[in-house]
């Protein structure tokens, strides 16, 4: 009896297996590895490799070293052989995967990590400047142990009160072996009280964040007795766009007189009055004129004097709708001129046809004196050659263009008009 119930036992348990055993023959495990061991960021070839069930489609959901989740599909031979890549990793730290079978339902887990590190300097250590001044610092990002790829800026405590840090880049590209560098603009106010601040730079790529060696020291000073300031913000405003002020410090409750030479050469004089706490603002104000603006302020009670030359910045372009005419003498020909802001650019143009004189006894005539153009726009006007009964038989080239301020741009070529 007993070994008629061991052998039943045994054959239940073998009927129990047996549907198991089938399962595993027909669907193999999910299996990933990834190779090199230790690839290194931005610089190593790697590739995931392992086996699933024949034909299947295998998806990968990777979180990176940063905690972004990014999904990747591949399928898998008719003998379950299934590869990955080859890719390069683009962030230092520690990659989890989970790779799913979508035929058999099967999961697996695989985690690999980006090799490398980064260095941070800063050039110069630290600053000494006054209230309503700027600071700048060369801050070079330098690869270790072969490390190649992007690094985000950062900084870690904005400085003095009221003072705006900027960067010339949100982030620099490091390439392997090498090292690549930004600068960093801390611009103080006129309100920023005198102190001695401390500003912690750094750098990011996927988990990894390194500092400088030591934090930035900028001494903020205030002006000398007797002295005037001035400082224009933000930097390189957009013609006809951004709002732009001319703050610094002067005699208390007197009057700053600013002579400002634009860029189309005409002098223009400005007042402000300054408070009783020897600070001035002049604006918020927009300019109107791409080019080079150089004021000269003068304090009303002292004398003294300070410089600030800045830019009016944007641009436009001049295109013509015929670039060749025919007419009789004595006619009349008809262009349309478009003008384009570029860059955000807004503001008036005036056009002209400055080499008219080429044919003789002809005259121009323009639609608008001059176009104001809106930021990202286009306006078009409208030009009339006029040719006498006197004016020679032949063919003329002449040049239209269009200016704002400084800056003027003529269409891409020249107009050619025959005069029969």
């Amino acid at each position: 009896m007993r070994s008629l119930n061991a052998a039943g036992a045994l054959l239940i348990m073998l009927r129990a297996l047996a549907p198991a055993a089938a399962e595993t023959l027909d669907h193999p495990a999910l299996t990933a590895a990834a190779s090199p061991a230790d690839p290194i960021v931005g610089v190593s070839e790697v590739t995931i490799t392992g086996k699933a069930s024949a034909g299947a489609r295998v998806i990968n959901t990777s979180t990176f070293p940063d905690g972004s989740i990014h999904l990747f599909s591949f399928k898998a031979d008719a003998a379950g052989d299934y590869t990955d890549g080859p890719f390069v990793l683009r962030q230092l730290g520690t990659y989890r995967g989970v790779l799913h079978d979508t035929a058999t339902g099967a999961s697996t887990n695989i985690s690999y990590s980006g090799t490398g590190d980064f260095s941070v300097a800063v050039d110069p250590p630290g600053a000494t400047i006054t209230t309503g001044a700027q600071a700048r610092f060369n801050v070079t990002f330098t690869s270790i142990g072969g490390f190649g790829g992007e690094v985000v800026l950062r900084l870690d405590s904005p400085g003095p009160p009221g003072a705006v840090a900027s960067w010339s880049l949100p982030s620099v590209k490091v390439p392997p072996n090498g090292s690549a560098t930004a600068v960093l603009t801390v611009l103080t106010l006129i309100s920023s009280p005198p102190g001695a601040y401390e500003m912690a730079v750094q750098g990011v790529n996927g988990s990894v964040t390194r500092a400088a060696a030591r934090p930035i020291l900028l001494i903020v000073n205030p002006p000398e007795p007797g002295t005037i300031t001035a400082l224009l913000s933000p930097a390189r405003p957009i013609v006809g766009v951004t709002k732009v002020r001319i703050e610094g410090r002067a005699t208390a409750g007197q009057l700053v007189v600013n002579t400002s030479t634009f860029p189309d050469g005409i002098d223009h004089v400005f007042f402000a009055h300054v408070s009783g706490a020897g600070a001035y603002s002049d604006g918020p104000f927009v300019l109107h004129q791409l080019g080079t603006y150089h004021d000269v302020l003068l304090d009303g009670a002292t004398g003294a004097e300070t410089e600030i030359t800045y830019e009016g910045v944007g641009d436009f372009s001049t295109d013509v709708d015929h670039a060749s005419l025919s007419m009789e003498r004595g006619e009349e020909a008809k262009f349309q001129v478009t003008f384009k802001s570029l860059s955000g650019f807004a503001g008036r143009i005036t056009p002209a046809v400055p080499d008219l004189s080429r044919i003789p006894g002809a005259t121009a005539s323009w639609s608008s004196p001059a176009v104001t153009v809106r930021s990202g726009d286009s306006l078009a006007a409208g030009l009339t050659i006029k040719t006498s009964a006197e004016t020679p038989a032949g063919t003329y080239k002449i040049t239209v263009q269009g200016t704002n301020g400084a800056v003027t741009h003529a269409a891409p070529s020249e107009i050619a008009l025959s005069v029969r």
